[in-house]
């Protein structure tokens, strides 16, 4: 039996114009999770949210806590966002106060993720300043998770993929180009 699959994309400064380039080159038959940390404004959540609704067949929601992750579907992250097991199920808690620099926090989402080895996990550093989601992707790739950062060539800023390489240093590293591929790939197996 094949285990549901989740990519997590975190990106910061150019992240936007990446994701939607993603999104645009999903195939039709997509049957995977993508979860999305966008550092983004909590004002401007909705529209990023509406605005990837746009251009794709899959389902696109704003995290709200509780709900269930599910299979073709883009879940864009306000605030704090995490995954966790209950009840079998796979399930998003959502924690607005959580006091961080970063909003959304890539190394929560990356981080919980970490600990639900029952999904196929692929976690996706892009474009941004600073170095969130470093941490969050060393324990994911310890915990047997793939990751894939952003190449100095196609980041906007190159200071999240930088970072998190320093500290995974055995992750792939590609384009936007070849991330697109990889998740392609992901999904096939």
């Amino acid at each position: 039996m094949n285990k549901e699959r989740v990519i997590l994309i975190g990106s910061s400064t150019g992240g936007p114009g990446h994701i939607d380039k993603i999104i645009k080159a999903l195939k039709k038959d997509f049957t995977g999770s993508i979860v999305i940390a966008q550092h983004m404004s909590p004002h401007f959540i909705e529209s990023f949210a509406r605005q990837i609704g746009t251009i794709t067949h899959l389902s696109v929601s704003v995290v709200m806590d509780g709900m269930i992750l599910q299979p073709s579907s883009i879940y864009v992250c306000s605030g704090d966002c995490r995954l966790i097991q209950s009840n079998h199920r796979i399930v998003f808690e959502h924690n607005t106060a959580h006091d961080t620099i970063y909003t959304p926090d890539i190394d929560t989402l990356f981080l919980s993720v970490s600990q639900l080895p029952s999904l196929k996990r692929m976690g996706i550093i892009l474009t941004g300043i600073g170095d969130d989601g470093s941490r969050g992707a060393l324990a994911l790739f310890n915990s047997g998770g793939e990751c894939m950062f952003e190449s100095e060539e196609s980041a906007i800023v190159y200071g999240m993929p930088r970072r998190a390489l320093e500290l995974v240093p055995d992750a792939k590293v590609g384009s936007l180009d070849q991330i697109i591929e990889a998740i392609c790939h992901f999904e096939e197996l």
